[in-house]
């Protein structure tokens, strides 16, 4: 395990995004002395419909979307205009399994992760809850970064995959003291491991680390105290146990069986596949029976929300993922939507981000090409605003 950068900051957490979206009017309310700003484009992606629309015009007011357009109209007084030529506008692109202290200085990680386009994420593990004290230095503005919403330490037994620095415990009442710690030190969600790694799932995928008894203590203490789960669960009774105790996420590509697929679907478990992290070398059958079943994984219709397992990739290189799940069987609209309105459904927030529509927050990304013809466009980010600031591209930094 790479060794953890620290961040002196510690900072209240604050809601960045409080407003949701609003019926009619066509535009959203504007708060007195907000700057206008309106950004021109060839064209913007409906994430919902999975096309381009041409041409876009965008007006934001403050941190949140005032107007989506396709033709222009007047330019209010005052307003600044921002021309991104060809570019294709995206909402603000989302993450929702990385790990911002893992694979150099967590503040570098950050802020590569939001020059790239990503404009939130969710982290699910580190130790000493150094991404909890990340998230919140972002929020209070001291470094540059996507929004953040954390877990504490990963959460397994005793000597198990995730008993980093021996942080794994023992026994119901270990796990529920552990979930109320995390809770304690303001996790937004638990992270808690099941099974090993893809070599584990390949070989023995009846194996488990967990005990129904620890799992049910660490889910029922999560529910009492009203935190999310999810599951790093590989092999597929690990994957079965999760499901059927209640988790709302798996983490990782799995080898779940058609009968916890189903189960999926029907309790609508988000599947977080971090597929670009297991196209390594040199291969190993594990990996390619793995590789092979999740296109079945992929064709059954089970809930997808984009993940990648930066820390473990490199930070800043979020996009790749994308190439993965088109190349696993997903078409480039699919996956693009797990990044934008799925992946904020994942997060319990669809009333803020994932979209360009009036009232949403103003997480707005350009990108040299048609994502829908060429998915690692993605990788081509020029511009990059969150929450009505500009933090790659013409007037970077300014409001």
């Amino acid at each position: 395990m790479r060794r953890l950068a620290r961040t002196g900051h510690l900072a209240l957490w604050v809601a960045s995004l409080v407003l949701a979206p609003r019926p009619a009017p066509a535009a959203a309310p504007v708060t007195p002395g907000d700057t206008l700003t309106v950004l021109h484009a060839a064209g913007y992606l409906d994430v919902v419909h999975g096309t381009i629309v041409r041409p876009a015009f965008v007006t934001v007011g403050g941190d949140r979307i005032v107007s989506v357009r396709d033709r222009s109209g007047a330019v209010p007084p005052g307003a600044r205009e921002i021309d991104l030529g060809s570019a294709i506008l995206l909402p603000g692109l989302i993450d929702t399994h990385v790990h911002l202290t893992l694979g150099g200085a967590a503040a570098a990680n950050a802020a590569a992760t939001l020059a790239s386009g990503f404009t939130t994420v969710q982290d699910l593990g580190s130790l000493d809850y150094v991404a909890l004290r990340v998230r919140d230095s972002i929020a209070a503005g001291l470094i540059p970064g996507p929004r953040v919403l954390a877990s504490g330490p990963w959460l397994g037994v005793t000597g198990g995959t995730c008993d980093f620095s021996g942080i794994g415990v023992q026994g119901p009442e270990a796990f529920t003291r552990r979930v109320r710690e995390d809770v304690e030190h303001g996790a937004d969600l638990i992270k808690i491991c099941i099974t090993g790694w893809p070599e584990d799932g390949y070989r023995t995928p009846d194996k488990v680390e967990m005990s129904d008894l620890e799992l049910r203590a660490a889910m029922d203490e999560a529910r009492r105290l009203g935190r999310r789960v999810a599951a790093h669960a590989i092999g597929a009774e690990g994957v079965r146990r999760a499901v059927a105790a209640g988790v709302q996420t798996i983490a990782h590509s799995g080898f779940a069986d058609d009968a916890t697929l189903r189960l999926m679907s029907e309790r609508h478990v988000w599947l977080v596949s971090t597929l670009r992290s297991f196209e390594v070398q040199p291969r190993t059958p594990a990996l390619d029976s793995l590789s092979a079943h999740m296109r079945h994984v992929l064709a059954s219709g089970v809930p997808i929300a984009f993940g990648t397992d930066a820390g473990v990739i490199p930070h800043g290189r979020n996009a790749r993922e994308f190439a993965a799940l088109v190349r696993h069987g997903l078409s480039p609209a699919r996956a693009l939507r797990a990044a934008t309105v799925d992946a904020a459904a994942c997060l319990g927030l669809g009333d803020r981000i994932g979209r360009l529509e009036r009232g949403m927050a103003a997480d707005i990304i350009a990108l040299d090409g048609d994502p829908l013809v060429d998915v690692t466009a993605t990788e081509r980010v020029r511009f990059v605003m969150k929450g009505g600031r500009v933090c790659r591209g013409p007037e970077s930094g300014s409001r």
